[in-house]
């Protein structure tokens, strides 16, 4: 299965190229609105690894369990898993309101009720708070996320983007400074 070796490749890179003793675990819901599909629902995990005091590596999964399309008059379902990866620079690491701000790559795993539909690399960008001191933290997050895929139904192949604004909210933990 190449969601599993690509989900042990991704878990094993950052534990082993992340010297860092600071880091974050956290869960959230999210919501995405998409671009030429219908706006979804979802829940995810993130996990980041510190360099420097202000500078995180970031991984986030999430699951969105259905966006409508359409193609040719038909409506097809899709099922979206994004695994996220980038850097995020918090300001004021230290403090109890930490704004922070990053980019990266996410590579959509992407399944249709019919017809067939590719998996597709994208970017995104982000902006968040994180909320709170000591060792939970509340936080809320805005990314914007771009990518295009094609969906194919009998004869018809439609190109669809999904691009749009995603929100995610939720709590993490932090360990180390």
């Amino acid at each position: 299965m190449k969601w599993s070796r690509l989900a042990t490749a991704a878990a094993a890179a950052v534990l082993l190229c992340s010297p860092a003793r600071a880091g974050s675990l956290g869960v959230y819901g999210s919501y995405w609105n998409s671009d030429q599909a219908s706006d979804s629902t979802g829940g995810g995990a993130r996990v980041g690894f510190s360099f420097m005091k202000f500078l995180e590596l970031d991984v986030h999964g999430t699951y969105y369990s259905s966006f409508t399309t359409d193609v040719n008059g038909q409506s097809v379902d899709v099922k979206a898993k994004p695994l996220d990866g980038g850097l995020r620079v918090n300001f004021f690491p230290s403090s109890a309101i930490t704004p922070y701000v990053g980019a990266g790559f996410t590579r959509y795993f992407l399944e249709a009720d019919q017809g067939s539909i590719d998996d597709k690399n994208g970017i995104y960008g982000q902006a968040g708070l994180e909320l709170g001191g000591g060792f939970s933290r509340f936080f809320v997050e805005a990314l914007w996320r771009k990518m295009d895929t094609s969906v194919s139904l009998a004869s018809f192949d439609r190109n669809t983007k999904f691009d749009g604004f995603a929100a995610n909210a939720g709590i993490a933990w932090r360990w180390g400074q």
